[in-house]
């Protein structure tokens, strides 16, 4: 396997700069996840790293050694696409083979690896099968099967789970998932799904701009709980918003809007944002029912089981909080609190506290 290194990597694609200046670091048998907005160049970052397309700038290295002069043959890369793309006249089983029939492998060498592919990814019951009578799924298996039959030192995956249902894509983790913990194959995965990047990666590189570059790195975690904008807080999962002014008094400063919500903030970088505007962000799981809470908001439905199980109205916006209540309530007031808010500039988007 190998360490990748991106050093100032910039890539055009025709006449238009996709990406600029792009650094990152991957760590051997790491995992990452290439998030930001729609056309920020993620898979054109797969491609370059895979030598499908040609930085103009920089360079990819794989422990330490410069890889972009080399073909990309010679780089030892695995990539799967959102579309499987099988061999149509080859059955499964020959699908999965065909890397090591280019290699001129021994027929009883083939025959042992794929075994062995198969069963790890759990498709041996497929090998027989011809590729036009499996589902969406499947093919995505026999893809990966396909790509790591021949054990990559890198791993490149450019939004695998795009054509998925949930009930498959939660099976596509859990089989991506023990795949890359089993190979400890160094892993860069592309995707638009916040799930997807949380439930899987170790690091998180976060593309954005025209032309893109990276705007943040991190653990989930750090980039969840600590994004450098409103953009990559709603990468990495869901975001109300709600606008707020900024008030301030002996103790402190206060959050307002309306009565919806009155929320006391200790953060001195609101000093500078006094008597203005600001964007309040909160998570999923950042409001809860608190009849000491700082928020009004009114019950609209209970869902039974669900996380948030809380449908309420909250300042013009539907939103779900944490906590019990019964049917008498809906239709009527309750408070909520608002747990580990975020404060972003509305202007630049950028984290305020």
């Amino acid at each position: 396997m190998a360490a990748v290194s991106l050093h100032d990597l910039t890539t055009t694609v025709g006449r238009r700069t996709v990406l600029d200046g792009v650094d990152a670091k991957i760590p051997d048998g790491g995992f990452a996840a290439v998030i930001g907005p729609s056309g920020t160049g993620k898979s054109t970052l797969l491609r370059t790293i895979a030598g499908l397309e040609t930085p103009s700038r920089g360079r990819v290295e794989f422990d330490g050694v410069d890889m972009s002069p080399r073909r990309t043959a010679e780089r030892d890369v695995g990539m799967v696409f959102q579309s499987a793309a099988l061999l149509p006249t080859r059955n499964v089983r020959r699908n999965v083979q065909f890397p090591l029939e280019l290699r001129r492998q021994a027929a009883a060498a083939i025959r042992e690896r794929v075994g062995a592919e198969a069963r790890a990814m759990h498709i041996d019951h497929l090998l027989e099968r011809n590729p036009a009578t499996l589902s969406r799924g499947e093919e995505q298996l026999v893809q990966i099967a396909r790509t790591m039959v021949r054990t990559p030192r890198v791993l490149l995956l450019d939004e695998p789970f795009a054509p998925l249902d949930e009930h498959l894509r939660q099976r596509m983790r859990r089989e991506i998932r023990m795949l890359q913990a089993g190979y400890r194959v160094t892993t860069l995965m592309a995707t638009n799904e916040p799930v997807d990047a949380m439930s899987l990666a170790s690091l998180l590189i976060v593309l954005d701009g025209s032309p893109a570059s990276v705007v943040q790195t991190g653990t989930p975690a750090e980039v969840h709980d600590e994004p450098a904008s409103v953009a990559i807080a709603t990468a990495t999962g869901p975001l109300w918003r709600l606008r707020v002014e900024v008030t301030a008094d002996g103790g402190g400063y206060w959050l307002s809007a309306h009565e919806a919500v009155h929320l006391r903030v200790w953060s001195p970088a609101l000093a500078a944002h006094v008597g203005r505007m600001v964007t309040l962000g909160v998570r999923t799981a950042g409001l809860v029912r608190d009849d000491r809470g700082e928020a009004e908001a009114t019950l609209l439905r209970i869902v039974p089981g669900a996380t948030g199980g809380l449908l309420c109205r909250w300042a013009g916006e539907l939103v779900t909080a944490e906590g019990t209540a019964t049917a008498e309530e809906i239709d009527s007031s309750m408070r909520l609190r608002v747990d580990r808010p975020q404060i972003f500039d509305p202007s630049s988007g950028a984290r305020i506290a």
